[in-house]
């Protein structure tokens, strides 16, 4: 006869997925407790538990805590960098049709959750060297990426490097204010206005 214990431990395991887990699996669920929680509630015996597996199925994919937590700062770095510039080019958007799909982003249906995993793993950068390296990574990437779209555009290199910073500073803020002022400004009239300032013909930008 099964005892109390036996069926709480086996409740614990219960996967929650048939097939076997993958490596993005334990990012995903680590990513959640980053959000949820914190960095510091990403442990192996949590982990285990809300994918409902052992130990011995974590230590396969990876050999300790820290791998996890590298797996999950590249997934961060590829799916809101390196995957939003390869989809924006598979578009075919050219010119400032490029500029206006990055300052469309934070609208996005999934966008609210692409902040929340940015704002908290800036939160533990604040903290710890690993994860600051990787948004100095991921800004420099970012930032340059607008760079090229001045570029192409003529401007000279001061102008590039003012209107990329001003133009990151747009996409970052509205990642955060929309959340609470959305309606604010219509969508399409922010998106219009924002892309209008940020591309106006040099000197025009202050004056």
């Amino acid at each position: 006869m099964e005892t109390a214990t036996a069926k709480a431990v086996r409740a614990r395991t219960k996967r929650v997925k048939e097939t076997p887990l993958t490596e993005a699996d334990w990012v995903d669920a680590a990513t959640g407790i980053l959000v949820e929680e914190n960095v510091r509630g990403i442990k192996v015996e949590k982990l285990c538990a809300k994918l409902g597996v052992t130990k011995g199925s974590f230590y396969w994919h990876f050999k300790k805590r820290s791998d996890v937590l590298i797996a999950l700062l590249k997934a961060w770095r590829r799916r809101t960098t390196l995957n939003v510039i390869q989809n924006i080019a598979k578009s075919g958007a050219q010119g400032m049709g490029r500029l206006r799909s990055m300052i469309e982003m934070p609208r996005h249906a999934k966008a609210g959750e692409v902040a929340a995993i940015e704002m908290s793993i800036r939160d533990w950068a604040r903290r710890v060297e690993m994860p600051k390296e990787a948004i100095v990574e991921v800004d420099t990437i970012r930032i340059e990426y607008f760079e090229q779209i001045f570029r192409d555009a003529g401007f000279d290199e001061a102008e590039v490097k003012r209107r990329s910073y001003l133009t990151y500073c747009v996409l970052m803020g509205d990642s955060i204010l929309h959340r609470t002022l959305g309606g604010y400004v219509e969508r399409r009239d922010y998106v219009d206005a924002a892309v209008a300032i940020l591309s106006q013909p040099r000197g025009d930008v202050g004056s």
